[in-house]
């Protein structure tokens, strides 16, 4: 590419490199971008191609990874992984790599990511943080491309860390916040009823141990005591974080409500400042009639006294005339 050989030689080679995909590392694969338009700090078209190129050969292949032939004990507890894994969890690191680019456009992104099939993935706690890492430089994303971006993850697939991460994660719609705290309760209520089954376990071991051990029945004793501790402690933790977990769902929950009912409180400000207008003025014309009632009162009581003031001054002159 550096060189600016010939189309054909550069098919060639990244053929090559997506025969062996599996064995490269996440150095080799970030390839600068020597194009003439220079769009993006790394040549993701390159590294699409040679994604497809793996992808085509890895399906005819024998050992080839498919939906049937990997089951969740090579996925999650083999030390080796399936070729298909081991190059979804590189593509993950490439990604997260290259979304700090600004000029990465969001249907790029979004390719390279959809082309690692879902089965490939275990976890999808690599693909989330790419997707955090991208949201995070791209703030001026709206809410539908947001919601599309973090479409590409699926909340079921997403680790205790990554959920709790994510539920406090402001960059994300709301709606992916409310579906990842459903999956963690779910996760949370799982894992309280295997720590059950795990204590009840270990009661009915203790008892069939007790009858056959003898010497050893007190340092026995003491180890599942001190289990029995750590398991109702991790159990207690559970608790508080699914308590936790249902304010925040109810709390969200009445923040849609206050959304949806925005629009009803404009009508009933208007309606408000109508009637209140109009109880504004009653109010005035009242206090205007019992003024007026005050001063007509005032004025006949001043009348009567100048009546009986008239009719003493004739009298006195009455008397003084005699």
């Amino acid at each position: 590419m550096i060189l600016r050989v010939n189309p054909s030689c550069i098919s060639n080679l990244e053929k090559r490199v997506g025969m062996q995909l599996d064995q490269a590392t996440l150095e080799d694969l970030l390839m600068p971008n020597f194009s003439y338009s220079m769009e993006t700090l790394y040549n993701v078209d390159c590294m699409q191609r040679i994604l497809e190129h793996f992808l085509a050969v890895d399906q005819f292949t024998e050992g080839g990874a498919s939906p049937c032939s990997i089951d969740d004990e090579q996925l999650i507890g083999s030390p080796s992984l399936p070729p298909i894994t081991m190059v979804a969890k590189l593509i993950d690191g490439y990604l997260a790599e290259v979304a700090p680019d600004v000029n990465l456009k969001l249907p790029k992104f979004q390719a390279l990511a959809a082309a690692v099939p879902d089965y490939a993935r275990p976890l999808d706690d690599g693909l989330y943080r790419a997707i955090d890492i991208y949201l995070k430089s791209h703030p001026w994303l709206g809410e539908s491309d947001r919601e599309q971006l973090c479409r590409l993850m699926d909340c079921q697939k997403l680790s205790l860390e990554a959920c709790t991460h994510a539920a406090q994660n402001e960059r994300l719609p709301l709606r992916i916040i409310v579906q990842v705290l459903f999956f963690e309760q779910l996760q949370l209520r799982t894992s309280i009823a295997g720590c059950f089954l795990v204590s009840d376990n270990l009661d009915g071991s203790r008892q069939l141990r007790s009858g056959v051990v003898g010497s050893n029945e007190g340092g026995w004793g003491t180890s599942a005591v001190r289990e029995n501790q750590v398991l109702k402690v991790g159990m207690d933790n559970m608790r508080m974080r699914v308590s936790e977990l249902e304010k925040e769902c109810s709390n969200m929950k009445q923040e849609i409500e206050k959304l949806g009912r925005t629009k009803g409180s404009s009508a009933w400000g208007s309606v408000s400042k109508k009637f209140g207008f109009k109880l504004k003025s009653q109010m005035c014309s009242a206090q205007e009639g019992s003024v007026s009632k005050q001063q007509y009162s005032g004025n006949r009581k001043g009348e009567k006294v100048k009546n009986s003031m008239g009719k003493q001054n004739k009298s006195i002159d009455a008397i003084s005339n005699e």
